[in-house]
C-alpha cells in the first residue's frame, strides 16, 4: 500500500477493499485456530490418527509413477499367497550377526528398488523382509512394485490401492497378508506376514523381530495391531 493510501485511511477510515481483506484474514485465522485445537492431543486429535499418517507419507511421485496393477485370477492369487508364505517361512532363524548388515539381511534389502535405496544401510528391515518374500512369490509389492523399507509407506500404498483393512473391524486376515503393528508406540511401526488364522490366534512370521526372522502367535484384536494389508 502506498503512503497516500495509508494517510487517507488514517484520516477517513479503512477502505472497503481493506475491510474485505481484513475480514478474510480474521476468518482464516479463526479456522486455523479451530483446526489446531481440534487436532491437539488434549482433544485426542493426533492420538486418533494412525501413526503412519503422521510421519513421512508415501511419496506423491511414487503414486504418480505407480504401474497399473497386474490383474490376477483367484487361483493365481492363492498360488502367490502360498508361495510368499513358503518363502518367508524358509527364512526362519536367519539373524543379524553383530550388525544388521549380514549377507542374508542385505539380500532382503535388495528387494527394495526405489531410487536412492542402499541395501547396506543400517536400518530396521521388517518391511524389506516382506517385500523380499512377495517379490520371490512373483508379485512385488509397494508403489510401482518397487517394495518398501518403510512401514508407513506400505500402509500408504495399501490404502491408495484399497488393500488396507483396519484391525477390529471384522476382517479375517488370510495367509500372505501383512500384519501391521504400532511397535510400542513407534510411528514407524512393524510389519510381519500372516501364516494362518486359527482358533482366534494369528500365526505369523516376522523379520527383524528380536534381530532375526521369527515365528509368532498373536491375537488379531491386540491393541498393538493397527491393521492388515492384502497384497493381492
Amino acid at each position: 500500500m502506498d503512503p497516500a493510501s495509508i494517510l487517507r485511511e488514517l484520516r477517513y477510515g479503512q477502505s472497503s477493499v481493506s475491510l474485505t481483506g481484513l475480514y478474510w484474514l480474521m476468518l482464516g485465522t479463526g479456522v486455523t485456530v479451530m483446526v489446531v485445537f481440534l487436532m491437539s492431543p488434549s482433544m485426542a486429535g493426533l492420538r486418533a490418527l494412525p501413526g503412519h499418517v503422521l510421519e513421512r507419507p508415501a511419496a506423491k511421485q511414487a503414486r504418480r509413477t505407480a504401474k497399473p496393477v497386474r490383474q490376477l485370477t483367484v487361483r493365481q492369487k492363492n498360488v502367490a499367497r502360498r508361495k510368499a508364505v513358503r518363502m518367508a517361512l524358509s527364512q526362519v532363524g536367519a539373524r543379524e550377526h553383530r550388525t544388521n548388515n549380514s549377507a542374508r539381511i542385505v539380500s532382503y534389502r535388495r528387494a527394495v528398488r526405489g531410487p536412492g535405496e542402499n541395501p547396506r544401510a543400517a536400518e530396521p528391515w521388517c518391511a524389506d523382509f516382506v517385500s523380499w518374500a512377495w517379490r520371490r512369490a512373483g508379485v512385488p509389492i509397494g508403489f510401482g512394485g518397487l517394495g518398501s523399507d518403510y512401514v508407513p509407506e506400505l500402509v500408504g500404498w495399501a490404502r491408495f490401492g484399497r488393500r488396507w483393512h483396519w484391525a477390529r473391524t471384522g476382517y479375517r486376515p488370510k495367509p500372505g497378508d501383512l500384519v501391521v503393528y504400532k511397535a510400542g508406540g513407534s510411528r514407524r511401526g512393524h510389519v510381519g506376514m500372516v501364516v494362518k488364522l486359527r482358533a482366534g490366534k494369528l500365526y505369523t512370521v516376522e523379520g527383524n523381530y528380536g534381530d532375526r526372522v521369527t515365528r509368532r502367535v498373536v491375537t488379531p484384536w491386540s491393541p498393538d495391531v493397527t491393521g492388515f494389508i492384502a497384497p493381492v
